[in-house]
């Protein structure tokens, strides 16, 4: 169960990497969910799931990666809903909700795969965190443009 749970784990997470960029870009870009956002939507909830799956095998090594995962599975759950209904300040859910996933994402190749240099580890989160907060106090006028009556996006 382990093995398998692993593969999904490690598939999922190459999509979600994959997806991420793609999910916030059109979703900004288009005002709404597309298929990118559910895709990575998905994508992350299948490495949060098999995540959770592991963490027993090895439980005092890796417990604390059952409340990340939840909270990194939130953040996105957050983008998706702010999504689903734009208006007001919707663009600052997606790009903290998508984009807090993908730091969450590029944190955990962070971890595994430096696992010796703790301090690197900080590297998305600063870096990923500065860029979001930026967009969110400085958006595209598109995003905050009120849809006209009757336009499709």
């Amino acid at each position: 169960m382990r093995d398998i749970a692993l593969i999904l784990h490690v598939v999922a997470g190459i999509l979600a990497m994959l997806f991420g960029p793609l999910a916030i870009v059109l979703t900004l870009r288009r005002r709404g969910l597309n298929w990118a956002g559910e895709v990575y939507h998905w994508t992350i909830a299948l490495v949060c799931l098999t995540a959770l799956v592991m963490v027993p095998y090895d439980w005092s090594r890796l417990w604390y990666f059952w409340p990340i995962t939840i909270a990194s599975y939130l953040f996105v759950y957050l983008g998706q809903r702010s999504a689903e209904a734009p208006g007001g300040l919707w663009y600052r859910g997606v790009l903290r909700g998508y984009g807090g996933g993908w730091i969450a994402l590029w944190t955990a190749v962070a971890v595994v795969g430096l696992p010796h240099h703790p301090w690197t580890w900080a590297i998305p989160i600063v870096v990923g965190s500065t860029v979001i907060e930026w967009l969110c106090f400085n958006p595209s006028p598109a995003w905050t443009r009120e849809p006209q009556a009757g336009a499709t996006s």
